[in-house]
């Protein structure tokens, strides 16, 4: 008898043993299987990206409106770009070429930063072979074909919309740049030049003109615009070209067809 209810004792044991040990690997497995709980980040990447755009365009909207605080960014953009192609007010045609060149390189490159040009191509073949055929369905007056291909729109409307808000994103930025340079351009012309009595220039088309005449635009204005947009396009297809080129590298596509590919 003692021999049965000490088997029966340590069978008791041991069958608690095997619950407890049964829970506790039941609890790790839940522990393992329930993913923690983080605390949700009270700001992203993307809102402070947003708030700095919006906080960077009422800023250059105040310089506008008020010249005392477009005055103050002049001088201190004065600061580093005079010496650096200010010349001494000796070479103004020079300073306007160079300051235009660098906003419209900064300019350039906020804009490649922000545009995605492979996605953009590809949008843009979409939506024009989409226009064609929708065209070409209303032409026929083919209900069922129009249906399908609104649709099909509803599969690109995302990538549309964001191809045609992405220029809004860069915008701040060169917005703010622009009125930093051009406000410093205003005081070098308005100070520097006026001290120096070097407001006068010579252009392919006349041998004197003032730079601050008004032609719709003062002619600083005028020659600045001749000499960046150019420069700026260039700029532009220069980085998509690099874009592009990086693209297909990734891809594994050559960049130039051979003889048997062409064929």
């Amino acid at each position: 008898m003692a021999d049965d209810s000490g088997s029966s004792d340590a069978q008791e044991v041991t069958e608690e043993e095997a619950e407890e040990a049964t829970d506790e690997a039941t609890d790790e497995a839940t522990e393992e299987t329930v993913p923690a709980v983080r605390p949700p980040s009270p700001f992203s990447r993307a809102s402070l990206s947003r708030f700095l755009m919006i906080f960077l365009f009422l800023l250059a909207l105040y310089a506008i409106i008020d010249q005392q605080v477009g005055l103050g960014f002049a001088r201190g953009a004065d600061a580093v770009l005079f010496p650096v192609f200010g010349f001494g007010g000796t070479l103004p045609v020079l300073t306007i070429l160079l300051a235009g060149i660098l906003t419209t390189t900064i300019g350039s490159i906020i804009r490649d930063h922000y545009t995605n040009w492979v996605k953009m191509a590809r949008t843009q073949k979409v939506m024009s072979a989409w226009r064609k055929e929708n065209m070409e369905a209303m032409r026929k007056g083919q209900q069922t074909r129009l249906a399908q291909l609104k649709e099909v729109q509803k599969g690109f409307a995302k990538d549309q919309m964001d191809m045609m808000s992405t220029p809004y994103k860069s915008t701040a930025w060169t917005i703010f740049l622009f009125i930093v340079i051009f406000t410093w351009l205003r005081l070098f012309v308005d100070v520097v030049l006026q001290a120096l009595g070097n407001q006068w220039i010579a252009v392919p088309w006349s041998n004197h003109v003032f730079l601050n005449s008004v032609y719709v635009f003062p002619s600083w204005v005028l020659l600045y615009s001749l000499l960046a947009i150019p420069f700026g396009q260039i700029v532009v297809r220069v980085l998509k070209y690099i874009r592009f080129r990086r693209r297909l590298q990734a891809m594994g596509v050559p960049l130039r067809a051979g003889v048997d590919e062409t064929a």
